[in-house]
């Protein structure tokens, strides 16, 4: 029995920068589910959003992220369609409920809080973070859409001077996180177990941390839902804190590997019942 998938690309506005970069690693997917004899449709996720009619699909590859399309996503997982990445995996993605996310996942991150950005920053609502010490203000609804949504501070005064950029900007809440000084790290994953891999900015990462961040990075994808996920992380002599995590992203070097990965993937999920199409 022929199987149908259905790829949805992200908005434009959820890619600033990355337009070509998100649509090829869903294109490279969908090529490789033709070659394992998969039927494939492909559409835009406002056409989606506003209801354009698609053929019946077994199984949905999702890079969308607005709410309208996520909407009509959770309809078709409800209907049965079993999907990469599902709805509620994708808007816990969404920085107000990341951070409880990995928070509940256990999994190393620094101290952080979402506060409101036109008021000044209560102590007791930043239990943990060292406002004398420099930290993070990112958007709070999204992930960073731009460079801008994402400031570093150097103490109180200057996070409250940044944090009303935000709220001019219309951005009501920001997520104020403690910096973990240390060399970023690349990751991207699909979940159970088909790929890991981990990219330096420089240097190499050691065999240990590697296998450390892969473990910490698969729980966290298990907790939030995810199936094609990615994220930064910071590396500190024989410690590391997971500080963003993404749905499906472009997976920039590594896309060949990751899109193969993700289509074997995507076949083990329609070889289950349905009622455990979900399960990670």
């Amino acid at each position: 029995m022929s199987h149908r998938a259905l790829g949805i690309y992200r908005e434009p506005e959820f890619s600033p920068g990355k337009v070509a970069a998100d649509a090829a690693i869903l294109d490279l997917v969908l090529t490789e589910l033709k070659r394992e004899g998969v039927e494939t449709e492909s559409i835009d996720a406002r056409a989606y959003a506003a209801g354009s009619e698609v053929a019946g699909a077994d199984i949905i590859l999702a890079m969308c992220q607005g709410e309208n399309a996520l909407r009509r996503l959770a309809e078709a997982e409800r209907a049965g369609a079993r999907v990469i990445n599902s709805a509620l995996a994708i808007r816990n993605c969404y920085r107000d409920l990341l951070a409880p996310g990995l928070a509940r996942a256990g999994v190393p991150t620094p101290p952080g809080a979402l506060v409101a950005t036109g008021a000044a920053l209560d102590a007791r609502a930043l239990a943990g973070v060292d406002l004398g010490a420099p930290v993070f203000i990112k958007r709070g609804d999204l992930h960073a859409l731009g460079p801008e949504d994402v400031q570093r501070a150097a103490g109180r005064a200057d996070a409250e001077a940044r944090l009303l950029t935000f709220a001019r900007r219309g951005i009501r809440f920001a997520y104020v996180q403690q910096e973990f000084p240390g060399a970023v790290i690349k990751f991207y994953g699909v979940s159970g177990g088909a790929y890991f891999s981990a990219l330096p900015e420089s240097g190499e990462v050691p065999e240990a941390a590697v296998r450390a961040l892969a473990d910490a990075a698969h729980t966290a994808a298990a907790t939030l839902g995810l199936e094609a996920w990615g994220g930064d992380a910071v590396l500190s002599g024989d410690k590391f804190a997971i500080i963003d995590f993404n749905d499906w992203p472009s997976y920039g070097r590594v896309r060949a590997a990751a899109a193969r990965a993700i289509a074997r993937r995507a076949i083990a999920i329609l070889s289950r019942p349905r009622s455990a199409a979900h399960s990670i």
